[in-house]
């Protein structure tokens, strides 16, 4: 988890999220969809606040493991891991989870909802990347190889995910939002087959902590050209599909 934590305590990857007005948006949406029953939030990886800072209810708990981030939370915040929660059940109304879950490695993925769970929360709020295909913007590790992720997704979720993961909620409420061009699967995997991966600067290898190897300028230039010709190709159709689900589940 160390080099989790290391990610994570970049600046560089919560910059992007300061002045994103979609990222914007979408926090006050998914602040509306909160019932107004509820008087006590928990906002699980909060990150650096831009949600749990629009939230208005009496009590509101910003949580993140990485500290850096925490320093932009203007309501009270505290460092804990989501795979041992340091609340004891009955705590809070609402547990507030956006973007979280497929960050969380396997081996801590199974104790978190499990830790989740043992809140007994009426309310799970919950947003996470909709049927991504995860091997689009894969990278490749310059020091150890491995092929990774450049935010650290470590799965994808399908419609009716919750129903498995959640078994004790019922769904209130499921909605679609941030809607884009999906990248082409062909192309994709042609990219790799050609041994031409993403070279994100700022992402970090999990299981090295080394940086992602820059692909061969002509054939990043030659697959960024057929990506722009797929996308605008799709959007003069309109072909759009959903990039994050939001989901608000009620206990039975």
């Amino acid at each position: 988890m160390d080099l989790e934590l290391k990610h994570y305590n970049q600046k560089e990857v919560w910059e992007i999220y300061a002045e994103n007005t979609t990222e914007i948006a979408r926090a006050k949406e998914t602040v509306t969809y909160i019932p107004d029953e509820v008087a006590s939030v928990l906002d699980i990886g909060c990150g650096n606040g831009i949600i749990t800072n629009l939230i208005d209810r009496e009590v509101v708990i910003g949580m993140d493991f990485a500290d850096l981030p925490l320093r932009n939370v203007k309501k009270d915040a505290i460092r804990a891991s989501i795979d041992s929660l340091p609340f004891k059940e009955g705590t809070f109304d609402l547990v507030l989870m956006t973007e979280v879950l497929e960050h969380l490695p396997n081996r801590v993925y199974r104790k978190a909802l499990r830790e989740i769970g043992r809140l007994q929360a009426k309310y799970l709020l919950i947003s996470i990347p909709f049927e991504e295909n995860l091997e689009a913007n894969q990278c490749k590790c310059g020091s150890c190889g491995s092929i990774f992720h450049p935010a650290h997704h470590y799965r994808t979720f399908n419609e009716d995910w919750f129903v498995e993961e959640f078994p004790d909620y019922d769904a209130m409420l499921v909605r679609y939002t941030t809607y884009k061009t999906a990248p082409n699967p062909h192309l994709v995997q042609l990219r790799h087959r050609c041994r031409t991966y993403s070279g994100y600067r700022n992402a970090s290898c999990p299981e090295c902590g080394g940086r992602a190897a820059q692909p061969r300028i002509i054939l990043r230039y030659a697959f960024g050209a057929l990506d722009l010709l797929d996308k605008k190709v799709k959007e003069s159709f309109r072909i759009t599909r959903p990039c994050h689900q939001v989901v608000l589940l009620m206990r039975r």
